[in-house]
């Protein structure tokens, strides 16, 4: 528990100071509350993985903690932008510091997470011929490539399982949904579980003219208010294995991130993308 709060400590004072200059648009809120309530959950800090910030680092002079604050911050406030014009969002980076370390200590105490594997490729890129930045969004089935472990003609058959997976929520403590509700009335609780950017794992790239591709990829889960998963899954977006400016990065790729995630909540009913 100790821990926890060390690094919530750390990261949470440090992305404060990049929260508002990070990203695009404001979070001014005013008048949206008849909305639905929308509680964003920022990953835990063991929940980021990146492949890339030795180079970041040269680039900016941010320490590795830094740079993992500043994407955390940027990525819970551009789902905080993208959100409001359905939603009222709440996020843990306006609410009083010490409040907030503990709400979210007691939130990271009370889930657990588990492989699952996704159903649909999401990549968000943006439009690069002539038009302004758009979400463009390729979504396709994924193809098996499962084998289930048992017995054949008499020998031992290992399971091999070379799907691509994301990390899924499970909440593990049946008081943290009611106590939540009770203090923040939201309609759906929306858990960043994973934050990864590494180098992508599709080989198509390599024919380009770059070397290849890095990957941001942002594992989540919503879940409502009773409890019942409302979305869930792994949104990717690439950028260039030359591209080391960190602000660059986070203003091109994720509000195309965030605008995908609120669309999957709302469903295909509902969502608009131009």
């Amino acid at each position: 528990m100790k821990k926890i709060l060390v690094s919530l400590i750390t990261l949470f004072s440090l992305a404060s100071a990049h929260a508002q200059n990070t990203t695009t648009g404001t979070t001014d809120d005013a008048g949206n509350g008849y909305k639905s309530a929308v509680l964003i959950i920022p990953f835990e800090s063991k929940m980021y993985f990146s492949d890339i910030d030795r180079d970041l680092s040269q680039k900016t002079e941010m320490n590795f903690h830094e740079i993992k604050a500043k994407f955390k911050a940027a990525l819970d406030q551009n789902i905080y932008i993208a959100l409001k014009q359905y939603y009222s969002p709440q996020s843990f980076y306006m609410m009083e510091q010490d409040e907030a370390l503990k709400e979210l200590s007691y939130i990271y105490n009370s889930i657990g997470f588990k492989y699952e594997v996704v159903p649909e490729e999401e990549v968000v890129e943006k439009e690069t011929t002539g038009k302004k930045l758009l979400g463009k969004f390729k979504k396709k089935e994924k193809e098996e490539e499962y084998i289930d472990a048992g017995v054949n003609n008499g020998q031992i058959v290992s399971q091999v399982d070379n799907r691509e997976k994301y990390m899924k929520t499970q909440i593990t403590n049946e008081n943290l949904l009611p106590n939540l509700d009770q203090k923040y009335k939201a309609s759906y609780y929306l858990f960043i579980n994973q934050l990864d950017i590494k180098r992508s794992a599709d080989m198509a790239y390599l024919a380009t003219d770059e070397a290849y591709k890095r990957e941001i990829k942002v594992h989540y889960t919503i879940i409502d208010s009773k409890g019942e998963i409302a979305s869930t899954g792994a949104i990717k977006s690439r950028f260039s294995s030359t591209q080391n400016d960190i602000d660059k990065i986070i203003k091109e790729h994720f509000p195309l991130i965030a605008e995908r995630m609120v669309n999957n909540l709302l469903g295909p009913d509902q969502a608009h993308v131009e």
